[in-house]
């Protein structure tokens, strides 16, 4: 570390990869899956995850109609400062048979939680997708839960996000995160959430 700066990274432009966040969880149904933070060699199966989803689900991830993810988009959500945003993924191992009987094992982020820190320093913006036929196996809690135990490691002191009012599904999982939902007065067709750490 350098004399006079706290912690043996805070003089790097940006922190180095994050692995001791990386959990393994059991899946509902059977099966493993990892809970890591985003890398930059993700880009490619973060592009599959989101031209998978459906318009729907990816309307209330992105309030947009795209198809896939613009390269600058692309880049920024997988190029990430450590020190002021997190991602976290959820990556299961898909097994298939080739034509000659060999079995390939392939990874594929199945969903992504992020936060990003607001400009005051103290509270963060968050953000999750789940693909669509991963839904309804405990994902998007777990994911939540572990972005807000990073956010409440890094001192923080709310998490918040903007939620389309029409979003039954993310409603319902905010309330039971202990998430308060409340009117975005700007734009009624959002809603509000906050979880205080």
């Amino acid at each position: 570390a350098v004399a006079g700066h706290g912690g043996g990274y805070s003089h790097l432009a940006i922190l180095p990869y994050p692995a001791r966040l990386r959990h393994d969880w059991p899946l509902r149904g059977g099966g493993m899956y990892t809970v890591r933070p985003i890398h930059p060699d993700d880009a490619q199966m973060l592009q599959r995850l989101v031209q998978e989803l459906s318009p729907e689900n990816r309307y209330f991830r992105f309030v947009s109609q795209f198809r896939e993810l613009p390269p600058a988009m692309l880049s920024r959500f997988t190029l990430i400062d450590y020190d002021r945003e997190m991602a976290l993924v959820a990556v299961i191992k898909d097994r298939s048979m080739l034509a000659n009987g060999d079995a390939v094992e392939t990874e594929r982020i199945v969903g992504v939680s992020r936060y990003i820190t607001n400009p005051d320093q103290s509270t963060c913006e968050f953000s999750l997708v789940v693909a669509d036929d991963m839904s309804g196996n405990g994902l998007g809690s777990r994911l939540m839960e572990s972005i807000i135990d990073v956010a409440r490691d890094k001192g923080l002191s709310e998490v918040d996000g903007l939620v389309l009012a029409k979003n039954a599904e993310m409603l319902k999982l905010m309330k039971k995160l202990g998430f308060a939902i409340k009117p975005y007065a700007e734009d009624p067709d959002f809603k509000l959430v906050t979880y205080l750490l």
